[in-house]
């Protein structure tokens, strides 16, 4: 994997394990995907997955949502 790529997921993990205690959910969400953005090396898939995500988060979805969603999305990147 690459290191841009391995670099990016580990950020998005710490952000995603702090996930709950952000005082903004959808905040926290668009940072976990700015971070995975960022990164060079995606797959097409991969690439989007993480467009998929973001545009889900654009629909508003409820914040009880968002962490779970993360986490699927930081798994099938990994």
């Amino acid at each position: 994997m690459d290191g841009s790529r391995q670099q990016a997921l580990r950020d998005a993990r710490k952000l995603v394990r702090t996930f709950g205690s952000a005082p903004d959910g959808k905040g926290r969400a668009q940072a976990v995907l700015a971070e995975l953005r960022r990164a060079d090396g995606w797959t097409e898939p991969q690439r989007r997955e993480i467009t998929d995500v973001a545009a889900w988060l654009t629909a508003g979805p409820p914040v009880t949502a968002l962490e779970p969603r993360l986490r699927a999305l930081l798994a099938a990147l990994s």
